[in-house]
């Protein structure tokens, strides 16, 4: 005799649009100023004007070469669609073009952005990002990939502004900046902050003697004068005609970390082309207007502007770059690549005392605290590091 199933509670019935709707009109919230006053211009103004204000944020934060902490977004900055049903109604999803979403590394990025549907990612508007390199293991090594790779990633990507944090070794964050100039999409307007100008101070023999780093090997780190060179190269891209601009601002004060973003603390910058000595072709000095005493310690701004009518949405199957993911792991998914190269590593997986640990219990998170959506931090890696 089959057993009869036991009747359980029923689910409540998930609303969609015309739930919504009816409801809506069951509560027309006859006595709310805000809905019965204010036309429906303004009130999209206002929704424009929250969501703007509103950031989140996910990923880990270094605390030090080892210390992590991870960030997750402020509460309730979608409250106003979890309880006004007449509100969320009138929003719907726009309020994705209009918030910032952060992300303190490119892995929190793609796990976050590779699981969207091509359709909500070309809402997405906003973003910022760090410039670290992501780390990938190989069976036989690891191989470090600059911002530019891993925006390939994200096809139908179509940001109207993408922010980047400069990568911790200015010269790291210099290759990252030419690479996204050179081979970037997924955005129109580009601002690249680096918290130390010696990123366009740094002579191209710096450190030559690092046992870590073959510098006649590494071209792409020798230095032009800017944003002259940037100009050009995205004058290349785009075509002189659609006036695509390159635009390098320095920070007025020294150690004001954060002040590049307001423009009456900042200027802009150009630099000239070095005479007097014969140098090769591929030498640059050091540059002793960035790099005297306090000067390296303002921070810089380049802000890059893609020309007039170009198509700058990250495109499926577009030409591969220098150093590509896609190439060394063809057809691979992020969340195949993660799996592979970064969540199981060619480490003894057994191994007793395995670090760091997966129980999220013991990785508490930190909501993200913040007056402005712009505001920044840098973190103690970024100030004790050469490379």
């Amino acid at each position: 005799m089959a057993k009869k199933k036991k009747k359980g509670k029923k689910k409540p019935k998930q609303q969609d649009g015309k739930d919504l709707e009816q409801n809506a009109k069951v509560n027309p919230q006859t006595g709310s100023l805000l809905f019965q006053r204010l036309p429906q211009e303004i009130r999209d103004h206002i929704w424009t004007q929250l969501f703007s204000s509103t950031r989140f944020t996910f990923g880990q934060r270094p605390t030090g070469r080892i210390g992590r902490v991870k960030i997750k977004p402020a509460p309730n900055g979608l409250a106003l669609l979890r309880t006004c049903r007449r509100a969320q109604l009138e929003i719907g999803d726009s309020w994705l073009r209009h918030v910032l979403f952060c992300f303190e590394n490119i892995e929190a990025m793609l796990d976050k952005l590779s699981v969207l549907s091509v359709g909500t990612l070309l809402k997405l508007r906003h973003m910022r990002v760090s410039g670290d390199t992501l780390m990938l293991s190989y069976p036989d090594d690891d191989v470090f990939y600059r911002l530019v790779s891993a925006l390939k990633l994200l096809p139908g990507l179509q940001l109207d502004q993408l922010t980047v944090l400069g990568a911790r070794g200015i010269q790291v964050s210099y290759d990252t900046l030419g690479g996204l100039i050179k081979d970037g999409n997924g955005w129109k307007t580009l601002r690249y902050i680096c918290y130390s100008s010696a990123m366009l101070g740094f002579p191209s023999e710096h450190n030559i003697s690092h046992p870590m780093v073959n510098w006649e090997a590494q071209p792409r780190y020798w230095r032009k004068p800017q944003p002259k060179h940037w100009q050009t190269v995205i004058e290349g891209r785009d075509g002189v005609a659609s006036n695509p601009s390159v635009t390098v601002y320095r920070a007025k004060e020294p150690a004001l970390y954060g002040s590049i973003v307001d423009p009456s603390r900042r200027v802009k910058f150009e630099q000239k082309p070095h005479h007097g000595q014969d140098l090769r072709a591929d030498v640059f000095p050091e540059d002793p207007e960035l790099m005297t005493g306090d000067e390296q310690k303002k921070e810089l701004m380049v802000i890059v502007k893609r020309g007039s009518g170009v198509d700058y949405e990250e495109k499926q199957g577009s030409p591969f770059i220098e150093s590509d993911i896609r190439r060394d792991l063809p057809e691979m998914t992020w969340k195949q690549i993660r799996a592979l190269c970064i969540d199981n590593p060619f480490d003894d997986e057994d191994e007793e005392g395995a670090w760091p640990p997966s129980d999220e219990e013991d990785d508490p998170a930190e909501a993200d605290v913040y007056k402005d959506v712009d505001e920044y931090i840098w973190t103690p890696l970024h100030f004790n590091l050469d490379l």
